[in-house]
């Protein structure tokens, strides 16, 4: 019996941390929803310490001090309802760090697989960076008080940090295996799809931080609008200027709501180019799941609008997301190899490493 290769040991492991980031991603989408992410005022410190209260005394003091910095989000809160939130949010803290020691973990295994670290060590030096870069956000977006920009940046930066360990897992599952000679043109078309569909998800982001998913509550038109007046659109009622692009609801709302059918047209065209391509059983699986979660996520979309967007269905809008960002990325990753069943019929065609 033989063992498990390098690379597919490697691979697991990534697997196993972009697993535990979409659990931190959709737990992060949980506090915000449940209104707790201010919960622990203190970064990264918790009234000195990084573990929580122990004590009624110590509970009572970190209350105290939360009720100081934010009356108005604590006016008639109780001690259990606070602990409730403080829980959510210490939760979400924890998973951060444990992804920060499972990403080290995997840091010190792959330099000790020469081949492998030629290929892992520019990736997982940019994942380290943005690591390090997404706790400092995460600090801001506290410090900040759950700063929209903020929120949407540290939002898209956690789907990047994803995207780079998924796909690396992705690859070396498939180490040594063969790709087709157009690889890079057939996966032309799925990273324009992954892209477009992170553009959205930060919009979506500035969406739920400026609360723009509560106005113009009407579908298909903006108000009685298919496009608002520029006036309304962008005006100088914000300052810097600029700042109407993460600041103006009207705006932010209209972008978001319209940039979702380029996402549709992006996903069609790369569903159609890949019906054309022999692609793995893993591919195969994740192209035909492609079509029915955009319509799920367009039609939650539309249901979060019309409803003001109540905390289960923007649960469910923000989950579908993430699910049709990771099955285009296995849809672009597996696009570019040769299916088994062609590699061999043709069995001269040389394997390479995947681009």
């Amino acid at each position: 019996m033989t063992g498990i290769s390098p690379a597919r040991r490697l691979a697991s492991w990534l697997l196993f941390l972009s697993m535990l980031i979409t659990v931190l991603m959709l737990w992060g989408g949980f506090v915000r929803i449940s209104g707790s992410g201010l919960s622990i005022p203190d970064w990264p410190l918790i009234n000195g310490s990084l573990l929580p209260p122990f004590s009624d005394a110590g509970w009572q003091t970190v209350f105290d001090t939360y009720k100081q910095t934010y009356p108005a989000l604590t006016d008639g809160m109780s001690l259990s309802t606070f602990e409730t939130q403080f829980a959510i949010e210490y939760f979400h803290r924890f998973l951060a760090a444990l992804v920060g020691i499972v990403f080290l973990v995997i840091l010190l295994r792959a330099r000790k697989e020469r081949e492998l670290w030629s290929e892992l060590k520019k990736p997982l030096l940019i994942t380290a960076v943005l690591i390090v870069t997404q706790a400092i956000l995460g600090g801001m977006v506290v410090k900040l008080d759950l700063a929209a920009a903020v929120l949407a940046i540290h939002l898209g930066t956690a789907y990047i940090i994803f995207a780079i360990l998924f796909w690396h897992a992705l690859k070396l599952s498939r180490w040594g295996d063969t790709l087709k000679p157009n690889a890079r043109k057939v996966q032309r078309f799925g990273k324009e799809a992954v892209g477009a569909t992170l553009i959205q998800i930060v919009s979506g982001g500035l969406v739920a931080g400026t609360g723009a998913g509560l106005v113009m509550n009407t579908w298909p038109k903006v108000g009685d609008h298919w496009v608002p007046p520029m006036s309304v659109l962008w005006g100088d009622f914000y300052s810097p200027v600029v700042a109407n692009l993460w600041q103006n609801q009207i705006l932010i709302q209209f972008f978001h709501r319209w940039w979702a059918f380029v996402v549709a047209g992006l996903v069609i065209h790369l569903i159609v180019r890949a019906m054309k391509e022999p692609i793995s059983p893993r591919g195969r699986v994740a192209l035909r799941a492609t079509a029915t979660i955009l319509v799920l996520q367009i039609l939650l979309g539309i249901g979060n609008l019309l409803m003001k967007v109540p905390p289960y269905m923007a649960i469910l809008h923000l989950s579908i997301a993430f699910l049709l960002y990771m099955v285009l990325i296995i849809v672009t990753h597996e696009i570019a190899y040769v299916a088994k069943t062609e590699e061999a019929a043709e069995p001269n065609v040389r394997a390479v490493p995947a681009s």
